[in-house]
């Protein structure tokens, strides 16, 4: 079901919108969707479930066009990170990571989500953590997590640990995420070999009792690294000790390994670079953010979280750009605008450029869409990660 919007002061946005929370494909909505002409000429807007519209946002002036995918947290909607590969390492197009879904999950749409690194290929630039398992640890910026406690948030998670043998501690401060300067873990789910310098570094770590990830403990014992073990296998770890601590770990040494997430352990994260929003105010340093390209006008994705109530709302915006007379993009302070105007308190800017994709399951017919038009002159570009929104009352 399709809804063309009015134009209305901006005073009027939100109430409404929220005001239409429970629309179901077939019904009328209860009152008109509206936008302000500030923001946007037209707004169109899709109902794709119980939870989830999508709006089409047009402004004829600048010009660009965006498409935000709406989500009620509380109204059987959640979100899932998706690598589309048992490890870190891989790329895919959105649409290919959202039909790699069961259809069990019931999912309904997509977005493309962090960073990448194309050497290793694909490997994300922060945390991704999919359903509770850490396959890339995290990176030095903010991500967007989820977990049922905590609901949505945006925030840093870093990682906690120590490998304690006879000889001494070592404290761990990465996790699938190796590093030749800091003490860290390497388990299956990285699949990427260590660098030169990495492997100089590296220890393996032989399970005893190994650590599982819904644990924090487990014991092992230490070997040299072979010339092979640039990659991990099964339930064995590398142990990457700088040269400052190598005589607290050494070769036949039993030893106690604990990891964890601190200051919690969400179920489900994507990262991104460039906090837009903190508490409905502009951040502080979204102009700095990059070189002079990057703050520019761009094709943006973007997540916005709105707090109406008890309830959260999820906002993925996807912005076209690069497209002369269709859509020119956004700069970071704009997209900001965009979701703080939509009602957004926190926002986070996710890869763009010609990453950015906006992917919808037609309600009649269950294909997949791409509903924006990509700015890569190949079409949809494979990326290292999406986020998906997925129904959870028999897909509604």
């Amino acid at each position: 079901m399709r809804i063309r919007s009015l134009v209305w002061p901006m005073f009027a946005v939100l109430p409404l919108l929220a005001a239409c929370r429970t629309l179901v494909p077939g019904r009328a909505p209860r009152f008109p969707f509206v936008v302000s002409p500030v923001v946007a000429d037209t707004i169109d807007t899709e109902v794709l479930s119980n939870a989830v519209r999508l709006h089409r946002l047009v402004n004829v002036k600048a010009p660009w066009r965006a498409w935000v995918l709406d989500v009620n947290m509380s109204a059987c909607a959640t979100v899932q990170a998706v690598k589309g590969e048992p490890t870190a390492v891989g790329r895919n197009t959105t649409s290919v990571l959202l039909s790699r879904l069961p259809a069990a999950s019931h999912a309904i749409a997509a977005v493309n989500a962090d960073f990448f690194l194309f050497a290793p290929a694909g490997v994300p630039t922060n945390a991704h953590i999919e359903r509770g398992t850490v396959i890339a640890g995290p990176g030095p910026n903010v991500l967007l997590g989820y977990d049922a406690q905590r609901g949505l948030f945006i925030d840093s998670v870093r990682v906690s640990g120590a490998v304690t043998s006879a000889h001494g501690t070592v404290n761990v401060q990465n996790w699938n995420r190796p590093a030749a300067n800091r003490a860290g873990l390497v388990d299956a789910r990285w699949g990427v070999p260590l660098d030169t310098l990495v492997r100089t570094r590296a220890m393996r770590l032989d399970p005893i009792v190994p650590v599982r990830q819904d644990s924090s403990v487990g014991r092992y014992v230490v070997r040299a690294a072979r010339r092979g073990d640039t990659l991990v296998f099964g339930d064995t770890l590398l142990l990457i000790v700088p040269p400052a601590q190598r005589a607290r770990v050494v070769a036949g040494d039993t030893v106690t390994v604990q990891r964890r997430l601190t200051p919690y352990w969400p179920r489900e994260t994507v990262g991104g670079r460039g906090v837009l929003l903190i508490d409905s105010v502009v951040g502080a340093d979204v102009d700095k953010e990059g070189n002079a390209g990057f703050q520019g006008l761009n094709p943006r994705t973007a997540a916005g979280i709105a707090r109406v109530g008890t309830s959260q709302r999820l906002l993925l915006a996807v912005i076209d750009g690069r497209q002369p007379g269709y859509s020119v993009g956004m700069t970071l302070r704009q997209t900001a605008e965009l979701l703080q105007s939509l009602g957004a308190q926190r926002a986070i800017n996710l890869d763009g450029g010609g990453s950015s994709a906006m992917i919808v399951r037609d309600n009649a017919t269950g294909a997949l869409r791409v509903r924006n038009k990509p700015s890569d002159p190949t079409g949809e570009r494979q990326v290292g990660n999406a986020l998906a929104v997925l129904g959870v009352c028999g897909g509604r």
